[in-house]
């Protein structure tokens, strides 16, 4: 009897402790920006896999300074991603082609559209108040930015203060955040 009390306390305990450690990470929130490029590292889900998102340092290209990630995925490979903000523009060197694209613009209203530096894909600023929910939490008052490639279309989702938190395609959350 002693130990199915032990056991049944030690599993409350632990409900317990993984509602407020789920309840910190969904609302650690802060700040202004949609697009804030100096969260240090990020674990983030995608379909079946996943991929650790971290800052490893600083990189110039094209004669201006970018905050460089490594995106170390879960079987090994590692991609990089070059970010930089100027007057509150976020801008995302793309390697392609030597040049930048607009990741975030403050200033854009909700229906402006842009291309990526290599012109083959369109963002659109779908929503401003946007909803998400995911297995770790429900979001509120998100960016939407719809993202048009060939054949592919994405809705990512961004949380003021944190930036990105997730990713639908054809109305299915493909992409989330999630603690580590």
């Amino acid at each position: 009897m002693k130990l199915l009390t032990l056991i049944g306390f030690l599993l409350l305990s632990t409900f317990m402790f993984s509602q407020k450690e789920g309840q910190k990470f969904c609302d650690v929130f802060a700040g202004d920006s949609y697009f804030p490029i100096t969260i240090k590292a990020k674990k983030i889900l995608w379909k079946n896999t996943y991929y650790m998102e971290e800052i490893i340092g600083k990189k110039t290209r094209g004669g201006k300074e970018y905050v460089e990630y490594v995106q170390q995925w879960e079987d090994g490979t590692a991609s990089f991603l070059y970010l930089r903000e100027e007057n509150g523009v976020v801008y995302q060197f793309e390697e392609c082609c030597d040049a930048e694209t607009i990741r975030f613009d403050p200033s854009f209203k909700k229906g402006h559209t842009w291309k990526t530096a290599d012109q083959k894909a369109t963002y659109t600023l779908e929503a401003l108040e946007g909803t998400l929910k995911t297995p770790f939490c429900n979001y509120e008052d998100l960016i939407v930015i719809k993202l048009e490639a060939n054949t592919l279309t994405y809705k990512f989702y961004y949380k003021k203060g944190y930036g990105y938190v997730g990713t639908k395609q054809e109305g299915i959350v493909i992409s989330g955040v999630a603690p580590y």
